[in-house]
């Protein structure tokens, strides 16, 4: 569905499109971040028209886009009013991720069932029932949180705020406005990578389950730098963004379950359910640990490091 009066006219599409490395800083974090905030409203109104988990999901993906294009481009703009919309848009990804992660504890938990022995069956069936009975609770709770606090007030708010960087006073004296993009986005990127960078060490240990929790969040985060940047990179795009999203994929697989041994070991099982679900959960994980390993030798952060940098 198309949102009304929040989707990019052909026009605009036109101006994301002729955004290339050579482009003003200004110009394209106006272009670029527009471009975040019209797909994170169409999501919106989406979500408001069907509900739907996978319309959820993608509603709280969007956000978090347009988070990390606002942390990307906030040298660009007045401190206070960037805060204020930066602030707004992470209370719409909160709102979101309580029943995204009831939708994914409901879809793991059945899984486990058919993959258990029948004795477990009755005990996980009221814990899903559970978990969906909650759900029903957080729509009604969504649908006016989502009309209050992404409102008409937050079209407006984020429209002017993005419309209007600062060309001859940034917020931050280190950037210059009018650089191009090229030069801006191979700092930035490197800024997040570095982040990534340190926590690989211990995160390659397998009982290591916070460092790699944190390596989650920084390859998540420049990932999503990367997407918002990737009309720089050409052919080259592909391969380094399909290698990053499947560490992300795996190491938020691995937290997950890390969540849902917490949610079992909470739960009122028996002995023996508690037992065999949280074995089946660590014969899972050291699946996905052994992947997330192979990983680190066929595609190491290093590799992807210097094709990112070749690309610039």
């Amino acid at each position: 569905m198309k949102s009304k009066g929040t989707g990019p006219g052909k026009g605009w599409q036109g101006d994301v499109m002729c955004v290339k490395g050579t482009t003003p800083l200004w110009v394209a974090a106006r272009t670029l971040l527009r471009e975040r905030r019209d797909d994170f409203f169409r999501r919106r109104d989406k979500v408001l028209l069907t509900f739907d988990p996978e319309d959820i999901h993608d509603l709280r993906v969007s956000s978090r886009r347009l988070r990390e294009g606002l942390a990307l481009f906030a040298p660009c703009y007045p401190t206070g009013e960037m805060a204020r919309l930066v602030k707004r848009i992470k209370r719409v990804t909160r709102l979101l991720g309580e029943i995204r992660n009831r939708d994914e504890a409901v879809l793991f938990f059945l899984s486990l069932g058919e993959e258990l022995d029948d004795s477990c069956g009755s005990e996980l069936d009221r814990l899903v029932a559970s978990y969906r009975g909650e759900r029903n609770e957080e729509l009604e709770k969504l649908g006016s949180g989502l009309r209050k606090i992404a409102g008409g007030e937050l079209r407006d708010l984020s429209l002017r705020v993005i419309g209007s960087p600062c060309l001859f006073a940034p917020a931050s004296g280190s950037i210059d406005p009018f650089s191009p993009l090229a030069v801006f986005a191979r700092d930035s990127l490197g800024a997040r990578f570095a982040d990534v960078l340190v926590l690989v060490p211990e995160a390659r240990k397998a009982e290591n389950f916070e460092a790699q929790h944190l390596l989650r969040i920084a390859v998540k985060h420049f990932r999503y730098r990367l997407e918002i940047l990737s009309l720089l990179f050409g052919d080259s795009y592909a391969d380094i963004h399909a290698a990053v999203k499947t560490y992300q994929e795996l190491l938020g697989k691995m937290h997950d379950l890390d969540v849902f041994a917490g949610v079992c070991r909470a739960a009122p099982f028996t002995q023996p359910t508690a037992a065999l679900i949280l074995a089946a959960i660590t014969v899972h994980r050291e699946r996905l640990f052994a992947g997330f390993s192979g990983m680190l030798e066929r595609m190491p952060f290093e590799t992807i490091g210097e094709r990112v940098r070749y690309a610039l």
